[in-house]
């Protein structure tokens, strides 16, 4: 069962991507280390606790990919994609690796897949339509009951003000030692924090979305009125703040009902190809562990027997029918 649902799910992917226009890359399994302490952030977990590294008889500093997005923003700028007709759109489906107690659902390699948009300009479609692909990938996996938590974390204008009122609040509270690191380098990680003793302070926190500037309200809710006009569900979570220091602006996360692990989780990233030493390049993705999915749907013999269905190509021209166009 579990194997003809991984096959499954590798097919559903692929057609997926395919229809709504995604090519697929691959990016190397070894990266050097500086690509993921400068773009994912040398205070997260993934970079401090998860990553497997080692050192050459050359003396580079080299780590298992624990994640792809930085790998593909690197390939993007190193092989000149913003020269292609932009967005760029590409999706991929191989190994990570994360130094993680192995527990239902979590390994330490597992198959990430992953969409990501590019180039162009910030358009809040984007934003949307990096929801909804890996929303209908899991719908076509036949996952049931799923909801999308959401939430903005604003911009390099409007984030800095929401960091000193969330210090602020933070340094009156008693919390775990974990956040008392995190209050000097990274204080949006405080809202991540899992331990009894920080949840209820969490709840009290300020919350982020009072402290949008209005080009971030602005894109925020245009993106919700996309997903909207869809009608996938979701919920505004203040508390989401993902834990890697790339996203800015729109977060989400999508689970199941009575499951607490995320099944997939994304956000914009506009600021991950400067801090790789390129251009400002607008970007926004979503990926998920395959693993944790065929965990839940392998059971599923409807699933399994999946066929492929015919596809219709649709032009949209102007505003109006770019609405009506994504429910098409």
């Amino acid at each position: 069962a579990v194997e003809a649902s991984a096959r499954a799910s590798t097919r559903a992917a692929k057609e997926i991507a395919e229809f709504y226009n995604f090519s697929k890359i691959e990016t190397p399994i070894l990266e050097n280390v500086d690509l993921f302490a400068r773009g994912v952030g040398e205070a997260t977990d993934i970079v401090e606790k998860e990553m497997f590294t080692l050192r050459t008889k050359g003396g580079d500093r080299l780590a298992l990919r624990p994640e792809i997005t930085a790998p593909v923003i690197r390939s993007y700028l190193q092989h000149g994609f913003h020269k292609l007709p932009q967005p760029l759109k590409l999706y991929y489906l191989g190994p990570v690796f994360r130094h993680e107690k192995p527990q239902a659902g979590r390994y330490r390699q597992f198959t990430q897949l992953g969409f990501e948009i590019m180039g162009g300009e910030s358009d809040p479609l984007y934003d949307a339509q990096s929801v909804i692909v890996m929303y209908r990938f899991l719908e076509e996996v036949k996952v049931k009951s799923m909801t999308v938590q959401i939430n903005s974390i604003g911009c390099r204008v409007c984030r800095p003000n929401y960091r000193r009122r969330l210090i602020e609040y933070y340094k009156k509270q008693k919390i775990c030692k974990d956040c008392a690191n995190r209050l000097d380098k990274n204080p949006l990680r405080l809202l991540d924090c899992k331990n009894e003793a920080c949840v209820p302070v969490k709840l009290g926190a300020p919350s982020v979305l009072d402290s949008l500037c209005s080009a971030c309200k602005a894109l925020f809710k245009e993106a919700l009125e996309f997903l909207d006009e869809v009608g996938i569900p979701y919920s505004l979570n203040p508390y989401l703040v993902r834990g890697l220091d790339y996203y800015n602006r729109t977060v989400f996360e999508i689970f199941t009902e009575g499951n607490d692990l995320a099944l997939a989780s994304g956000g914009r990233y506009d600021y991950l190809a400067e801090m790789l030493g390129g251009r400002a390049t607008p970007a926004v993705g979503v990926a998920a562990g395959l693993e944790r999915i065929i965990e839940m749907v392998k059971d599923d013999t409807g699933y399994q027997n999946h066929r492929a269905r015919p596809k219709v190509f649709l032009i949209h021209v102007g505003e109006v029918t770019k609405k009506k166009g994504l429910a098409l």
